[in-house]
């Protein structure tokens, strides 16, 4: 990460951290996981058994070095950050968080509980799959409509390295460039995809511009679509044939007869057809001897006209 980025990172975790408190400083205050819940829109996924056995050799030889974040609702706490690190401190034994291991944040709304589950994830995670980005705006996009593009003051990540314009969105664009727009938009259309197709831009079998292309289609019609490259595999699916699906589907619905003859379509080849005749065939029609393919070809040409033109004649 360049200085710049790391500056714009320590400023972000200025503005959480310094609105969230430790409800710990006088003494040693300790919260039983049995009081301790899951965000319950979480777009993030849980780490895959490899990842979290990594994040559990982390904390058993440098202890917790991010705290967890909770959100201090009636009687019980919330988890808005840190989901895989309260899951890894579960399988080492832990039994409860001592006052060095969380944060807490208290006296917010919904949604601003949301922007702050949101933010800080696409801050601090490095790899994160395609629908978990494309959720993770849609949220954050969300929220910022319903409070008319006004963040509450004391939770304002206007820095948000990972935050941008979306079709006058524009709290949601703080300095990005014009490519970091155009990726945000991307994933924010993603969330149209069916649950299949989404699955398959995680899994790298889709690529994101083409997925974005499908993702203008009706579902039903993105299920067609599913069947007939994925399920059948009755042909590859590149960029030429999705934006001709997507043309195609402004005029009629997209079903699998309708799939085929695009495909039909972009694979027949765009030349007029031909047929080739040897020196030898009109020999044995003609005496005339030819030098070269054109002159045979001008020949064979004039007989034709002499025969129509005739033939015509005749008919009337």
């Amino acid at each position: 990460m360049n200085s710049e980025n790391s500056e714009k990172l320590e400023e972000i975790k200025r503005k959480i951290f310094g609105n969230i408190e430790n409800v710990s400083n006088k003494e040693d205050y300790s919260i039983p996981f049995e009081k301790i819940e899951v965000f319950e829109e979480n777009p993030f996924k849980k780490y895959n058994d490899e990842d979290l056995k990594e994040l559990e050799e982390s904390i058993k030889d440098n202890g917790l070095v991010n705290p967890i974040i909770l959100w201090e609702k009636e009687d019980n706490y919330i988890i808005l950050s840190g989901h895989n690190r309260f899951l890894a401190l579960k399988n080492l034994g832990y039994e409860k968080l001592d006052n060095t291991m969380y944060k807490i944040v208290k006296n917010i709304t919904y949604d601003e509980a949301k922007l702050i589950l949101v933010d800080t994830n696409l801050v601090h995670r490095k790899n994160l799959l395609p629908s978990e980005r494309a959720k993770a705006y849609k949220i954050q996009q969300q929220s910022l409509e319903l409070k008319k593009s006004k963040r509450v003051e004391n939770f304002d990540f206007e820095n948000s390295l990972n935050t941008g314009k979306i079709e006058g969105q524009e709290d949601l664009c703080h300095d990005v460039t014009n490519d970091q727009r155009r990726n945000i938009y991307r994933y924010l259309r993603l969330n149209y995809l069916i649950k299949e197709l989404l699955n398959m831009v995680d899994e790298k079998r889709l690529s994101l511009v083409i997925a974005v292309e499908i993702s203008y289609l009706e579902e039903y019609e993105q299920k067609e679509v599913l069947k007939y490259f994925f399920i059948e595999n009755k042909e590859n699916l590149n960029m030429e044939i999705c934006k001709k699906i997507r043309e195609k589907s402004k005029k009629m619905p997209i079903n699998q007869e309708v799939l085929q003859l695009i495909v039909d379509s972009v694979k027949k080849p765009k030349t007029s057809r031909t047929f080739k005749l040897k020196f030898k065939e009109i020999k044995e029609l003609s005496n005339k001897t030819f030098t070269t393919d054109k002159d045979a070809k001008d020949y064979v040409i004039e007989c034709i006209k002499f025969y129509e033109e005739n033939n015509i004649s005749k008919n009337s």
